[in-house]
Parts: C-alpha cells; sequence; structure tokens
C-alpha cells in the first residue's frame, strides 16, 4: 500500500517525525486497540447487565427516583456497551468492496445514538424529578444506599478498565466510557442522597441530585452530539487555511484549487485536492506527491490523500 493511500486509522506507531528516507513505502500493520477494546466491553457489558437488573428490583422496593434513575443510566449503559461492541466487530471483520472505506463510520454512528440515548433519558429523569418534587413520597434510604454502592463499585471497576486499557482517542470508546462515568457520578451521587435521606429525612434531596445529575449529563452528551455530527456532516477535522498554507510552502505547488478534507473515524483522515503545479513530468509529480503526503501525514495525520495535478493547459 502507498504510504499516501492509508484505509485503515493511523496508531501512534503510525508515523513519526524524525529524519530518516521517507523513499520507501510503510509497514502499518500495527496492534489494533480495538483488540482491547473488544474485551474491556465484554467485561463491562456482563457486570452493568448483572447490577443493572438488581438496581431496578431494589429502586422499585426502596421508592428512590435517584437509584431509578441510576437504573436507567444502567440501562443506557447496556445499549451503549452493547453497539460500541458490534461496531468493534464489524470493523473487525465485516468486508464489503461496496464501502471502499470498510465500517469505521460505524464507530461514529454508534457515538451519535448512545449521545442521543443519553439525552433522551436525561430529559426523562428531570421529568420524574419535577413530578417527584410536586408529589414527594417516602423512600427506604437504607436498601437505597446499600444497592446503589454496589452499583458505584460497579461502575468504578469498569470506569478504571476503559480509562487505563481502551483507546478513548476512539469517539466510540469515548462515547461507552461517557456513559459509565456519567453512571459512575450517578451512583455516587445516589449514595450522598442516601446517607443525607437516611440521617436528615429530607427527602428532596434525591430528586434534587437526579437533577444536578441529568443536567451534568446533558452536557456532556451534547459536547458528544455535536462532535459525532461533525464527522457525519464531513467537516475538516484540521484547519483548512492551515493546510493550504503547508501546500503552499512548496515552490512546485502555485495554487490549491480546491481542498476537502473528511474524517472516516478517529485517526483516519482523507484529503482530496486539486493543486495547480510547476512540473513538467510524471516523475516530478510522483516526488512531490511523496513529499505532500509525508508532511500531511505528520503534521495533521492525513493518511490518505488523492492529488489531482492541473497546468496551465489544465493537463499533466
Amino acid at each position: 500500500m502507498k504510504e499516501y493511500l492509508l484505509h485503515k486509522p493511523l496508531l501512534k506507531t503510525n508515523f513519526c517525525s524524525h529524519a530518516h528516507d521517507h523513499t520507501h513505502e510503510h509497514n502499518h500493520s500495527h496492534f489494533d486497540a480495538r483488540t482491547t477494546d473488544k474485551k474491556i466491553l465484554i467485561v463491562s457489558l456482563l457486570m452493568t447487565s448483572s447490577m443493572m437488573i438488581v438496581q431496578f428490583v431494589y429502586s422499585l422496593l426502596s421508592n428512590s427516583l435517584a437509584l431509578l434513575s441510576d437504573t436507567l443510566h444502567m440501562f443506557s449503559d447496556v445499549f451503549a456497551l452493547f453497539l460500541s461492541y458490534v461496531a468493534i466487530i464489524a470493523v473487525q471483520n465485516f468486508k464489503n468492496k461496496q464501502k471502499t472505506f470498510g465500517y469505521f463510520r460505524l464507530e461514529i454512528l454508534v457515538a451519535f445514538i448512545n449521545a442521543l440515548s443519553i439525552i433522551v433519558s436525561a430529559v426523562f429523569i428531570i421529568y420524574e424529578a419535577i413530578n417527584k418534587l410536586l408529589n414527594p413520597v417516602e423512600i427506604d434510604a437504607k436498601t437505597m444506599m446499600i444497592v446503589a454502592f454496589a452499583g458505584l463499585l460497579v461502575n468504578a471497576i469498569n470506569g478504571f478498565m476503559m480509562f487505563k486499557y481502551a483507546n478513548l482517542n476512539n469517539i466510540n470508546m469515548k462515547s461507552a466510557f461517557l456513559h459509565m462515568l456519567s453512571d459512575l457520578f450517578g451512583s455516587l451521587c445516589v449514595v450522598i442522597g442516601g446517607v443525607i435521606v437516611y440521617f436528615t429525612g429530607i427527602v428532596y434531596i434525591d430528586t434534587i441530585l437526579a437533577i444536578i445529575l441529568s443536567l451534568l449529563l446533558l452536557k456532556w452528551s451534547i459536547f458528544l452530539l455535536k462532535q459525532s455530527i461533525n464527522i457525519l456532516l464531513e467537516s475538516s477535522p484540521v484547519d483548512i487555511k492551515d493546510v493550504e498554507s503547508t501546500l503552499l510552502e512548496h515552490n512546485e505547488i502555485l495554487e490549491v484549487v480546491d481542498l476537502h478534507i473528511i474524517e472516516i473515524t478517529n485517526e483516519m483522515f482523507v484529503a482530496f485536492m486539486h493543486l495547480k503545479l510547476s512540473i513538467t513530468n510524471l516523475d516530478e509529480f510522483e516526488d512531490l506527491y511523496k513529499k505532500v503526503s509525508q508532511i500531511l501525514l505528520e503534521k495533521f495525520k492525513i493518511g490518505h490523500i488523492t492529488i489531482q495535478p492541473l497546468r496551465s493547459q489544465n493537463e499533466i
């Protein structure tokens, strides 16, 4: 594979900035972080599913809205983890000639769906919280604390695994981690709320904490939603003007006529450009192609470029 025609996301070992001869073709077959991510997702999925069932039963028994909201977060976690796992399976195993960049965009779709699911659950919790503020009910604080603490431990273990070993630069894993992190904070809020309710009898604190958590979730999920939408709308992941300036540093490039840069998935940038050139033959063009591809790779992490050369006669 030519060094300017990568069809897989870059890893940190895929490129470097130290000086050596770049005229050879690079070997890009490095360790795929998705293998580790997949194992983490399986473990997290099993642990979260089990805890979700336990929390749901006891949220009904304790009549705790905060615990029920935390259960809903866990359900959204299970859904998110499952989708993230399916996305990795598709990326690694599915092949289709019609999908020329593979199934990498599926990771972005999953992140988009995960962000939406967090927003929906957060809005629902706020609605229920307002309803309970108007119609307060008694809460079994002791049961609420015990179950929430167990959920806190599960979320803490899963969150630590993802933070320590998962590739959080990948938006798919980032969305799964966000779900896990939100549930971790949720469990923490429920535990704190249970302690306050147990010692003071102020049942409103349970509802107030649920609202605070939901607003925090909305903020994070909207940011993730914007990020995934930008990729789906093929917004440039790097500054276009900066790329144009870098290209024009080469004397052979007279004008950047047209330039498009898109992000297929994390660390997989693709550029298409029409350049007006001052060259006389294809050998010069090939040399320029190699120089441009190398600097775009090292400076902007663009691993796949296509150049349409233009001369004054509009030909090469």
